[in-house]
């Protein structure tokens, strides 16, 4: 999968299938569940992409929301801890002894 900005570039067919096939329910079951007839349901397990309307009855249908949990990086939705840092004081000594670096140290060194 390639990540384009906040989305990943997939083929949504086979994940339905996929879900499908997890759940209990048949394929004639599905098709009933989101209006459509059987034939479509196999059409839509090789589509690259879905319409946004049937994407959401496909996902009522299966109980799973796909736009969140396929669509989505999980770790863009949701709060991420605030970032802690802490300064320490180094003398060059101890600098060197940590082998960084000649340009990794000269950047400590200026700040």
């Amino acid at each position: 999968m390639r990540k384009i900005n906040n989305l990943i570039d997939i083929h949504i067919g086979p994940i339905i299938k996929q879900k499908l096939a997890q759940s209990s329910m048949t394929i004639q079951e599905f098709a009933d569940k989101i209006n459509c007839e059987r034939t479509t349901i196999y059409d839509i397990f090789k589509q690259k992409s879905i319409d946004t309307e049937k994407l959401i009855r496909i996902s009522q249908a299966l109980d799973f929301d796909f736009i969140e949990e396929i669509y989505y990086e999980k770790d863009t939705l949701e709060e991420k801890p605030p970032t802690v840092f802490i300064a320490v004081p180094v003398d060059k000594e101890t600098l060197q002894k940590l082998n960084l670096s000649e340009q990794f140290i000269k950047l400590i060194e200026k700040a």
